[in-house]
């Protein structure tokens, strides 16, 4: 156990006269157990300084998020049939899952194992609750809802669309509803300001204005002191995101010409890193990029753009000469 700021001074204070030699209501025993308590404060200390935000909980979404939502009830299904048969007869083989897969099924599932945790939303003000509502609002336009099965416990999952009076079951919704979705989940019960968000592929599933709306709103997370890691392959992620870094250098007056002008990011709160193949000795070579002269990322996404363009522009214009 730790020692407050008070106990860690009278320690201190004692530790010095007995080192010393002056008077003290020490004796050898109690020198040496104030000694390690110190120690271990200090020590605990410095490793909270040194580890940082390695040392707090980290919740990671991984991609295909939409076959995962899908597959949970047939997961559930079949752990509640199994149980049911063990004995009667001999177990069948499953397909494997990858751990990342199996560690987020698992975390599903799990929504449901404690009542007074996952069954009501936390108290009202809670900063990733709001964005989750946010998220729901702006791009979703309807609402995530989870229900716990009677008998099992075990979670099922719904969206219910603006003005409905009815549930939809989470698979016959849109796959943007499905990949957004453990993304509501997760901020409404499981992550905490000082938490660790890593998201695979923002931009799956969704048409290019509701990628913008949704860097946007995981930037409002950094902003209420959420960490957020995502990975991408996207032109749009990358652009908003230099948009909403550049924002930072605006007046909130400024601010306000531009859409998403609310939310805005300091140099110093995003970092971008590109992977780039590496042949010998194979791998990958990780490169941090900067905002460049032209206000984006340089992620050699553009360069992509600028190739069909100029083969639109070869096409165009050999059609141009047969006509």
């Amino acid at each position: 156990m730790q020692m407050d700021r008070r106990e860690i001074s009278y320690a201190f204070d004692h530790l010095i006269g007995y080192f010393l030699h002056e008077k003290s209501e020490l004796d050898a025993d109690e020198a040496e157990f104030f000694f390690r308590r110190v120690l271990g404060t200090l020590a605990a200390l410095a490793q909270s300084h040194l580890v940082g935000a390695l040392n707090l909980p980290a919740f990671y979404l991984p991609a295909d998020r939409t076959g995962a939502m899908h597959s949970h009830n047939v997961v559930v299904s079949a752990l509640i049939e199994s149980a049911a048969m063990t004995g009667l007869r001999p177990a069948a083989r499953t397909p494997m899952l990858s751990g990342v897969l199996a560690d987020f099924l698992e975390q599903l599932i799990e929504f449901g194992a404690h009542p007074r945790r996952d069954g009501k939303r936390r108290r009202r003000g809670n900063y990733a609750d709001k964005h989750a509502a946010r998220i729901e609002k702006t791009i979703l336009a309807g609402s995530v809802r989870m229900k716990r099965a009677k008998i099992s416990g075990s979670p099922h999952f719904t969206y219910r669309p603006k003005g409905w009076k009815d549930d939809l079951p989470l698979m016959n919704a849109s796959s943007m509803v499905s990949e957004l979705a453990p993304v509501i989940l997760y901020l409404r019960y499981r992550v905490q300001p000082g938490n660790m968000l890593i998201v695979e592929e923002p931009e799956s599933h969704l048409h290019p204005a509701m990628q913008v709306e949704f860097i946007r709103q995981l930037a409002a997370l950094i902003r209420s002191g959420i960490r957020v890691i995502v990975t991408t392959h996207s032109e749009w992620v990358l652009e908003e995101l230099a948009n909403i870094v550049r924002r930072s250098r605006l007046s909130e007056e400024q601010r306000k010409e531009f859409s998403g002008s609310d939310i805005a990011l300091s140099p110093d709160q995003v970092g971008a890193w590109l992977f780039k193949p590496k042949y010998r000795p194979k791998g990958s070579v990780v490169e941090e990029i900067r905002i460049d002269e032209s206000g984006l990322y340089p992620s050699e996404f553009d360069s992509v753009a600028a190739d069909l363009h100029n083969n639109w522009a070869a096409i165009s214009s050999l059609i141009g000469d047969h006509e």
